[in-house]
């Protein structure tokens, strides 16, 4: 399948048969709405919002007073229910305007509300869907389609998720979606070293660790790609530089992995950057990761 966010080239979006999708929502940058290859003004800041809400629940029934805590949270108007009201009617009319068919629509139902439409009209569903194609691929030990299916995953995301839309729920949101993407980003990676890419991975690896400096997965794979290169001394060098830090910064020694790394290095002589250490770093599905619930959960700074 390609998916087409940002409106800029292919009509909208493509589902997998190749029949065009008339409306498709960006949540993965500035949230945008695309219908027949132009964009639909969604109104407000807080009515977009509103929006964002409902298609982050995924078709769950979202309550009024929940819509009312994700707009304003402790401090709602007296209006509230009045102004979700006259939101939701605003969004009614635009989603009709813009799917005559009424393929997508908002429904009341159970004291709530609840957005319908196609998943692959959202790009936080479909990327939600290739990271979980990506995982089940590496439990095939087939790192090529895994990586195929990451980037493609990546190629969705257009600048910080949800940029523009106020409230205390999308805020939470937008770090979920910022680890996500973050997620995948390290598990492209992953899949690209077990292909063996080792010289590609390392300047992925050196922006990622400039983001995340206290994660040590990154930094295993950073030394195990310097030791598959014959760059035993940096990847030792590294290891020296990388645990000062976490003594200086978290007052702990590195985790036990990379500290058996560390020794696997030291005893593989400095001319066996080809050779197989007993336990390099190992594969980790990408589906193990940390699940998001209903609101999707990309970059985000890592913090001591």
């Amino acid at each position: 399948m390609h998916t087409d966010f940002t409106g800029t080239g292919a009509v909208g979006a493509v589902d997998a048969g190749r029949r065009p999708v008339p409306v498709a929502f960006s949540l993965l940058g500035p949230f945008r709405c695309w219908a027949g290859g132009q964009e639909v003004d969604l109104g407000a800041p807080q009515q977009r919002a509103l929006l964002a809400t409902l298609l982050l629940h995924d078709g769950v029934v979202t309550t009024v007073e929940s819509l009312i805590d994700a707009l304003w949270g402790t401090t709602p108007p007296r209006s509230g229910v009045t102004v979700i009201r006259t939101y939701i009617s605003r969004l009614r009319q635009v989603i009709g305007d813009a799917s005559p068919s009424g393929q997508i629509r908002i429904d009341s139902m159970a004291g709530g509300y609840a957005v319908r439409v196609p998943p692959q009209s959202v790009d936080v569903v479909c990327f939600r869907r290739l990271t979980l194609e990506a995982g089940a691929a590496m439990r095939r030990d087939d790192a090529a389609g895994a990586a195929r299916s990451l980037r493609e995953a990546l190629a969705l995301r257009h600048g910080l998720p949800l940029t523009g839309l106020p409230g205390p729920y999308v805020q939470g949101q937008r770090a979920r979606l910022q680890q996500l993407i973050s997620d995948a980003e390290v598990s492209l990676v992953e899949a690209e070293f077990r292909l063996g890419r080792y010289q590609e991975v390392l300047p992925d690896l050196r922006a990622l660790l400039v983001e995340h400096p206290l994660r040590e997965r990154l930094h295993e794979l950073f030394m195990a790609a310097l030791y598959r290169l014959g760059r035993q001394a940096d990847a030792l060098t590294h290891y020296q530089v990388m645990r000062q830090r976490f003594v200086e910064e978290l007052g702990i020694e590195p985790g036990a992995r990379l500290r058996d790394l560390h020794r696997q290095i030291l005893l593989g002589g400095p001319n066996q950057g080809s050779a197989e250490p007993a336990r390099m770093p190992g594969r980790r599905s990408v589906a193990r990761r940390r699940s998001v619930s209903a609101p999707y959960g990309g970059r985000t700074r890592q913090r001591r």
